[in-house]
């Protein structure tokens, strides 16, 4: 079943998998995808890695990325709390683990909604804790380049039907402020 056209043999042994080729067919209409099947969000985002990518390594990482993100909701277990190892984007980093050694594209598909977690905080009327908790993200990517690949695949996530821009716009002040002291 050819979901993708995988451009790489990482690609193409990535799609290949029963496991996620299950996880890109699941999903519904939700709150910021209304797209339904993680499929089509998948196919969302690369069209956007296109716009974001540096040069040709950056686009096939965030390729990477883009295509393990979400792919793995449908395995959270709804009857535990939703954190760590249950969390659809930890489950998509471990599956990823066995295929990629990029610890930057690793950290980007366990890290990729941490960024709108700390502003939904905010947004919620703690910006104080939202600010802190952004602060840790971007003290734990640490550099420039992990900084600027990770928000790189903020935006390609962010930009698509059903999401707005504010939260991404607010964490890319945090980090561009970051960067500059």
């Amino acid at each position: 079943m050819a979901l993708v056209d995988a451009e790489t043999p990482l690609e193409a042994a990535i799609v290949a998998t029963a496991r996620w080729q299950a996880g890109a067919l699941w999903g519904e209409p939700r709150n910021g995808h209304p797209e339904g099947a993680v499929i089509r969000h998948i196919e969302a985002v690369l069209a956007n890695v296109d716009s974001v990518a540096l040069d040709g390594d950056d686009r096939s990482r965030l390729r990477l990325v883009a295509l393990v993100h979400d792919t793995f909701k449908r395995e959270v277990d709804r009857s535990r709390p939703v954190a760590g190892e249950n969390e659809h984007a930890m489950i998509a980093r471990r599956y990823a683990e066995e295929l990629v050694t990029d610890v930057d594209v690793l950290d980007t598909i366990e890290l990729h909604d941490e960024g709108y977690r700390a502003w939904r905080v905010g947004d919620r009327g703690d910006w104080p804790k939202a600010t802190s908790r952004a602060g840790r993200l971007l003290d734990r990517l640490a550099t420039a380049d992990r900084i600027g690949f990770h928000l790189r695949f903020y935006r390609a996530d962010n930009q698509v039907e059903g999401k707005q821009q504010d939260n991404f716009d607010w964490y890319q002040g945090l980090a561009r402020a970051r960067l500059s002291a």
